[in-house]
């Protein structure tokens, strides 16, 4: 297997590029993204020399993309902008990433006859809140926010180009994932790092609002598993099913650095993030049948991130 990787050196893609490259001693690896934050290529220190492993620099909503295919038989689409806040405050650079780039990327899959498998990475985010029960993947859409109607534009596209094209996809739907290298903009790495430097941890409106979380291994595990076992042409979910409140995550964090618990303040969003959702929740029964689940709980992978967290603190510089 011949596998383009798209967001290869941000945190899930490089994240997957190691996993695979590791477990996998048949497949090789065509990461794809932009040359522009020099930090990022630490991600992906422990495979630059690896004979399996090779980099196309572009951006693919922008630039030609052609010869990034070449010889490629699977794509798999980490690529995006991703932070809520952002999008909230310019969508623009979202639409041209997530839908106009997705879209470059179909055509590209649709016209290479040698690419068999087309993953799109997606999120739970496209359902909007549930305050009670769990998403199916027959859930309507429901996007609240620029970047969650972003990526269900996007899936839409996927769907399409299977059922237009005959292209063989799979779209996978997430949840908050973590895990070393994180951006430090997200909330886990912004928690490890403030509790660090003795810092109160920010936690948006009245610290209610609950969410599930998957150690990015176990994501990256899951994908591999679809592309041997999944349909073409359906999504699955792709969850821990562990949940927590945000202030219950704050606190979490805090006992695993040695903090107090009371090192939080909590922080009006209306401004930051307006109409906020209060939950989101993924059923994870189909793949479940398929024959995957999740290996790290919340105890033992919050644990084994903040601790590399700890041991290196120079990714928060």
């Amino acid at each position: 297997m011949k596998i383009l990787v798209t967001g290869c050196l941000g945190f899930i893609g490089s994240y997957f590029t190691k996993y695979v490259l590791k477990n996998f001693e048949d497949v090789s690896i065509r990461g794809l993204g932009r040359n522009s934050y020099q930090k990022n290529h630490k991600r992906l220190e422990s495979v630059w020399d690896n004979p399996r492993f090779s980099m196309f620099y572009a951006d693919f909503a922008k630039d030609d993309i052609t010869d990034a295919f070449k010889d490629i038989d699977t794509v798999v689409h980490f690529g995006a902008k991703t932070f809520v806040d952002y999008s909230i405050r310019n969508p623009k650079p979202f639409i041209d990433s997530n839908i106009v780039g997705t879209y470059k990327l179909l055509e590209e899959a649709r016209n290479n006859r040698t690419v068999e498998n087309y993953v799109q990475v997606s999120t739970d985010e496209v359902y909007g809140a549930i305050l009670k029960g769990k998403y199916k993947e027959d859930a309507r859409p429901n996007p609240t926010n620029p970047y969650a109607a972003t990526k269900m534009a996007a899936d839409s596209l996927v769907l399409s180009y299977h059922n237009s094209y005959g292209l063989n996809t799979i779209i996978t739907r997430t949840e908050n994932n973590y895990g070393e290298y994180q951006g430090v903009e997200k909330v886990f790495p912004v928690f490890v790092s403030k509790a660090l430097k003795y810092e109160k941890l920010p936690v948006y409106g009245d610290g209610l609002h609950r969410r599930m979380w998957l150690y990015v291994e176990d994501h990256c595990s899951a994908i591999m598993h679809l592309l041997k076992h999944g349909k073409s042409g359906e999504v699955y979910h792709v969850a821990g099913e562990e949940e927590l409140t945000n202030i219950d995550l704050a606190k979490k964090i805090l006992k695993l650095v040695g903090r107090p618990e009371d090192q939080i303040r909590l922080v009006p969003d209306h401004n930051i993030r307006p109409g906020h959702d209060r939950r989101y929740a993924l059923d994870c029964d189909k793949i479940h049948e398929t024959g995957w689940k999740a290996k790290w709980g919340i105890e033992e992978g919050f644990k084994k991130t903040v601790e590399w967290y700890m041991k290196n603190q120079w990714w928060f510089m």
